[in-house]
C-alpha cells in the first residue's frame, strides 16, 4: 500500500535505500523535499554516481535496460532517476521498468517520480510490485480543508512553535501552497535561527520575520502571468532568477497550474459553466477570478502548447540544450499571461 508523503520524513531509508521506489503525485513540495531526501540517503550510503533518465528522451525504454545491465564504472554505486512527464507509460517502458522492479541490480537504486498515474498504469505489474512492498509514496495534493493539520505537523518537525493567529497569517499568506508554506518556515529559521525552539512566536513576530525578506514566491510569479501584469512579470521573473530560485522549483509551479487550466478549458470547451468547471477542482476562492481571466484568455490549444514548452523547459534544466532554462520560463509564463507567443 502506498505511503502518504505527508507522513513520510525519510527514516526508512537512512539505513538502506530500497532498490527501487516510486514517487507518484503532483504536488511539488512532496516530490522535490522527498526527491532530495532520497539523493541524501544515497550519497550517505556510498552512491557516488547519479544517472537521470527522462520518459521524453528518445529510445528511453532501450536506455533504462541498458542501464539495468551496465555495471557502475569503477565498482562505483549509481543513484538512477526515471522522471515520467505523462501519466502512463507506453508498453516498451513498462516492460523495462517491470525488468528492473523484478530483478534489481545490487549496484544501483532506481527512483522513479512523476505525475498521478492512471488506473491502467497503477494496475501494471511493476506498480504493483512496488505497492505491496511499500515502494510506492503516494504525493498528491493535500485538500484545502486538510492544509491547517499538514501546517501543525511541519512547523512540529521544525520544532517552531506559533500562536494561532500566526499560523492563520502563514495559511494567509501561502493560500494553501505546500511549496510557499515551505519557504516560509525555511525563511523563518533562516532569518531569526534564534527563535526556534525557543518561546511560541506571535502573530507580530511571524509578521516581522515575513517582511524582512522577500516576500515573493514562484507562486507569486505564477499569479502575476494570470493576473497578465507583463511588467510586473518580466521584473519579479527577473529578481526570483537573481536571488538563485531554482528553475526546476518554478517549473513546478507553472506545470501544475496549467494542468489547472487545461482541465477547466477542457470542461469549458465541453459546454460546461465556467464557474462550475472552477468550482470542481477546488479552486481557492482568493485566486478564481484570476483563475477565470486566464481560461477566457487562453484556448486548449494554447495551453497545450505552454505545457509542451514546460517539457521542453524540463529538458533544458537537466542539460538536453545549452538555452538557459529561466528563458524558456519566461517565455511560457509570458505566454500564460496572454503575450504572443514567439516559439
Amino acid at each position: 500500500m502506498a505511503i502518504k508523503a505527508a507522513e513520510f520524513d525519510g527514516h526508512q531509508w537512512r539505513s538502506a535505500l530500497p532498490q527501487v521506489a516510486a514517487l507518484i503525485g503532483d504536488e511539488a513540495f512532496f516530490i522535490t523535499r522527498i526527491g532530495d531526501l532520497w539523493r541524501t540517503a544515497g550519497k550517505d550510503q556510498g552512491f557516488t554516481e547519479r544517472l537521470v533518465l527522462d520518459q521524453t528522451e528518445p529510445e528511453i525504454a532501450p536506455r533504462v535496460l541498458s542501464e539495468l545491465d551496465a555495471l557502475s564504472l569503477f565498482a562505483d554505486k549509481t543513484l538512477v532517476e526515471l522522471r515520467l512527464s505523462k501519466t502512463t507509460l507506453d508498453k516498451s517502458l513498462r516492460e523495462a521498468v517491470d525488468q528492473w522492479v523484478q530483478n534489481p541490480p545490487e549496484d544501483k537504486r532506481l527512483l522513479i517520480s512523476g505525475p498521478k498515474l492512471t488506473k491502467t498504469e497503477t494496475s501494471a505489474s511493476w506498480y504493483q510490485t512496488l505497492d505491496r512492498s511499500t515502494g510506492v509514496i503516494d504525493a498528491a495534493s493535500i485538500p484545502s480543508y486538510q492544509f491547517g493539520q499538514w501546517l501543525e505537523r511541519e512547523l512540529k518537525s521544525q520544532q517552531i512553535m506559533m500562536d494561532a493567529e500566526a499560523k492563520s497569517a502563514v495559511q494567509v499568506h501561502t493560500e494553501g501552497n505546500l511549496l510557499a508554506a515551505g519557504q516560509v518556515i525555511e525563511r523563518l529559521k533562516l532569518i531569526q535561527p534564534d527563535l526556534i525552539q525557543g518561546p511560541v512566536l506571535s502573530l507580530e513576530q511571524v509578521l516581522d520575520v515575513l517582511t524582512q525578506s522577500a516576500r515573493h514566491t514562484v507562486y507569486d510569479l505564477v499569479d502575476l502571468a494570470l493576473k497578465a501584469d507583463l511588467v510586473a512579470l518580466n521584473r519579479m521573473t527577473d529578481l526570483l532568477k537573481a536571488e538563485g530560485v531554482e528553475a526546476m522549483t518554478a517549473l513546478w509551479a507553472i506545470s501544475r497550474e496549467l494542468d489547472l487550466l487545461l482541465q477547466i478549458r477542457y470542461r469549458m470547451d465541453q459546454g460546461e459553466p465556467v464557474n462550475q468547471a472552477i468550482s470542481s477542482l477546488r479552486i481557492w476562492r482568493s485566486r478564481e477570478g484570476l483563475v477565470r481571466g486566464a481560461v477566457n484568455r487562453l484556448s486548449l490549444i494554447q495551453l497545450r502548447k505552454l505545457l509542451t514548452l514546460c517539457h521542453d523547459a524540463d529538458r533544458t534544466i537537466k542539460g538536453a540544450t545549452q538555452e538557459p532554462a529561466w528563458s524558456i520560463l519566461k517565455d511560457i509564463l509570458l505566454g500564460l499571461a496572454g503575450h504572443p507567443m514567439t516559439r
